[in-house]
């Protein structure tokens, strides 16, 4: 496998078996298209998603002030699969921001998923949704970072999180029903990985949550179905709190569009339930 991997010095991870690693995708961070800037000393323009990584910093920031010899941290992996030409000016664009990015790697499209499994990373976050199911049909927990269209003209003092929860409270008779409307056996299954594939994230996310106060939090979490019934809400968030995830709020739409509540919370993670995107059954509307 061609992978190149450049270390640099921050965040300075005290345990790695601790840290919550998280790969992003340098897409989703910055806008790497802008040519103009190739060839200059300008950073690449913010991204859609740049808000994620100073939310990150700052729940990292608040963890290492209430205790310095904390070990449950993020720890912050950009991934990219642009040219070689681009590498230096994304870990430039990185410093120049001031951005806490603890690895870079570069490798190939078809390399990310042996790549986030080699590194022990507990989430991927991209804006591209189908990379994101793909990784979760493969078992690798990823979520979706949802687009903040304005990165320059936005106060970030608080990260946000909200976990889908249709496949979550879903019983295995539930699941098993799905086939009466024309799933497949594949994507059963797929939904049956995406759902143990978040387990490991949602755990760490409710045991930082807990360093925290009801008040004030710099970690928000939230929970919301889409397609299901009340009784599927209430299931998910025992499942949640049965891994130690007490989240902040709740959200049952009931078949409602999830945008207009998405763009009331504004989330920066987006934990989809395997159902964003599969073959005969599509996008579904964010």
């Amino acid at each position: 496998m061609t992978l190149q991997a450049i270390a640099d010095c921050l965040p300075f991870v005290r345990d790695a078996t601790r840290a919550v690693v998280v790969a992003v995708s340098s897409d989703a961070i910055f806008n790497s298209e802008a040519e103009e800037v190739y060839g200059t000393t300008e950073p690449l323009r913010k991204g859609d998603a740049f808000s994620f990584i100073k939310a990150v910093q700052v729940v990292n920031e608040r963890l290492l002030t209430m205790n310095s010899d904390e070990t449950l941290l993020f720890d912050v992996i950009l991934m990219s699969n642009d040219s070689e030409e681009k590498h230096s000016k994304i870990i430039g664009s990185a410093k120049h921001y001031g951005l806490d990015i603890g690895r870079f790697y570069f490798c190939k499209k078809e390399e990310s998923i042996q790549s986030l499994e080699s590194n022990n990373v507990k989430l991927f976050l991209s804006t591209d949704t189908i990379d994101v199911c793909k990784a979760l049909q493969k078992g690798v927990s990823a979520a979706l970072l949802y687009r903040h269209k304005d990165p320059d003209g936005e106060t970030v003092d608080q990260l946000k999180v909200v976990f889908s929860g249709d496949v979550i409270g879903s019983s295995e008779e539930t699941l098993d029903g799905l086939r009466e409307q024309g799933f497949t056996e594949n994507q059963l299954h797929g939904l049956r990985t995406a759902k143990d594939s978040v387990k490991e994230f949602a755990v760490l996310i409710g045991e930082m949550r807990r360093r925290f106060g009801l008040e004030g939090s710099p970690l928000c979490t939230s929970l919301l179905t889409t397609w299901s019934s009340r009784d599927v809400c209430a299931q998910a968030l025992k499942t949640l709190r049965g891994w130690g995830l007490l989240v902040d709020q709740a959200f049952c739409l009931a078949g409602a569009p999830r945008s207009l509540i998405l763009n009331v919370v504004r989330p920066h993670v987006l934990c989809l339930d395997g159902l964003c995107y599969m073959e005969g059954v599509g996008v579904m509307s964010l």
